[in-house]
């Protein structure tokens, strides 16, 4: 989202897709034990763990393990067309003392010598130590941990909330703070890099113009990964992810790019490879035409059930998109838009749709997250000619935020809490059986965190909405940071963190809003 002018076996039924995708052969050699090759001394230009290590899909029994073998972040990588064995341990102590699980990945130049390592067969709720091993060099040391299992009673549960991170905008400090915050996930939903370069504001620069082939996504990415903050949170705990636009160029919509340039499929694919080959996720996540599966649940004990979904993939194409583009529109009007009311409309895809009704009407747990990119509240502004929606949000599919109410209430879902991101602001709002009316019943309650570094519409204009939108209960565009949630049986309490400057690497970070949720009464209270 830009603003406006003014502003895990790998041996699965997945087989049959890695193979379709030209990975099968990595698929293999990452299962089989490398033996031989392991013993093959290996040399690096430089340090190859300059990324750091992450986890992430986090299960009762498991999660995945993530690292790049990168000597040289900026330029490629640096390791050429080798394959390298990567050893990886799993320990229940910081000193490896006890290595309760191990080893050895193929790391392959197909895949930019990332690991994607799923490991399973563990203990339940349990925090873990885990590193990589490639020669003679050793990986930084990695904190995860399993969930609780299905079922099983946990009192409390504390995660955070990100997205929105513009390398050139600030440093990524909020994360040194997070990371102080000792919370148990981190759900990242969207915009881990930025495709566009910034032409003011600058705090730092991106190493290379916008990219378009693989190479210089990988670049990308690698770059981000660098930040020492972003790498410390990501050692930290596991995190749960999704995309969002940027992730590729801003406001795409499946097959359609913002340039309408009929080659954009082929950069999607790049984009989406780079966003994998940097992200813990399993190997069946790649999928054939190198487009990623995404969606998921996690469930923690009896307490709560993530729900993380994917807006971007399988939507239809934004309607009145600006003349001779694709994308968003801020001002979008019933009377000029007619095409955003067709029911048909998806922003989710019918698959992914079906989906998430077949979860909520499954679940059983306390409290149901929907992780997801941006607002499913509606946030029109007032206009002189009606109410203007923004088409590249919920807004623009008012059918599926329709159906997404309408599951919610069939299932009668437990707690059910939304949270998202893209606006680059701090938005609390009532979820409404209908929005039409607002003495309706309240039904759940939605939070969208700001951006860690990506500037937000002025306060003015988001005042101006908040008033116009009685379910929209508070709004803030001044402060850039990340939510933190902590859920327990009798409720939730969310804090809005806010830093007070981009620009320093040791910038301070207060609680600016507090929030909280009553079990069983939805709805945003003020805490």
């Amino acid at each position: 989202m830009r603003q406006p002018p003014q502003a895990s076996s790998l041996l699965s039924p997945s087989r049959r897709r890695l193979l379709k995708a030209g990975l099968f052969a990595a698929a293999v050699a990452s299962l089989s034990p490398v033996v031989k090759a392991a013993s093959r001394r290996v040399l690096f230009s430089d340090y190859p763990f300059k990324l750091g290590v992450a986890s992430g899909s986090p299960s009762a029994d498991g999660f995945v393990l993530w690292t790049r073998l990168c000597p040289d972040p900026l330029h490629g990588g640096g390791m050429g067309v080798q394959q390298v064995p990567l050893r990886w341990e799993v320990a229940t102590d910081e000193t490896f003392g006890n290595v309760v699980r191990s080893g050895t990945w193929m790391a392959m130049a197909g895949l930019a010598h990332s690991a994607h390592v799923s490991v399973t067969g563990l203990p339940s709720d349990r925090w873990y130590f885990y590193r990589f091993l490639a020669g003679n060099e050793v990986s930084p040391t990695g904190r995860t941990r399993t969930l609780p299992a299905p079922g099983q009673k946990v009192d409390r549960l504390r995660f955070a909330l990100a997205s929105c991170q513009q390398f050139e905008l600030g440093y990524f400090s909020a994360y040194r703070h997070m990371l102080k915050d000792d919370v148990d996930a981190v759900a990242f939903v969207g915009d881990y890099i930025y495709e566009y370069n910034a032409e003011s504001g600058l705090v730092r620069q991106h190493a290379e113009a916008e990219p378009y082939s693989l190479e210089s996504y990988r670049n990308r990415y690698a770059q981000y990964k660098t930040d020492a903050d972003l790498m410390a949170m990501h050692q930290a705990a596991p995190w749960l992810l999704t995309i969002d636009d940027h992730d590729v160029m801003n406001d795409w919509a499946g097959d359609v790019g913002e340039d309408l340039d009929p080659n954009f499929p082929e950069r999607r694919r790049n984009g989406l490879q780079a966003w994998f080959e940097h992200q813990p996720l399993p190997m069946e996540a790649l999928l054939p035409e190198r487009r990623l599966h995404l969606y998921a649940s996690h469930t923690y004990g009896d307490l709560a059930n993530f729900h993380v979904l994917d807006d971007r993939q399988y939507r239809d194409p934004e309607v009145c998109s600006h003349e001779g583009m694709g994308g968003g529109n801020f001002e979008a009007t019933d009377a000029a838009c007619p095409g955003r009311l067709q029911k048909q409309r998806t922003i989710l895809g019918a698959e992914q749709e079906g989906w998430l009704d077949k979860q909520l009407g499954a679940s059983r747990a306390r409290w149901n997250v929907v992780v997801q990119e941006s607002l499913v509240s509606p946030l029109p502004s007032p206009g002189k000619n009606g109410p203007e929606f923004f088409t590249d949000a919920w807004d623009g599919y008012p059918g599926a935020r329709e159906r997404l109410i309408q599951s919610i209430r069939r299932h009668r879902v437990e707690n059910p809490v939304v949270i998202g991101g893209d606006y680059h602001c701090t938005i609390a709002c009532d979820i409404k059986a209908d929005y039409a009316r607002p003495d309706s019943a309240t039904i759940g309650s939605e939070f969208v965190g700001t951006s860690i570094t990506s500037p937000g519409m002025p306060q003015g204009t988001l005042d101006d909405k908040i008033r116009f939108n009685p379910h929209a209960r508070y709004g803030d565009s001044v402060h850039r940071g990340y939510l933190t949630f902590e859920i327990r049986h009798d409720g939730m309490d969310v804090q809005a963190r806010s830093m007070a400057s981009l620009e320093t690497h040791d910038a301070a970070c207060t609680t600016t809003r507090r929030f909280h949720v009553e079990a069983g009464h939805p709805g945003v209270q003020n805490a």
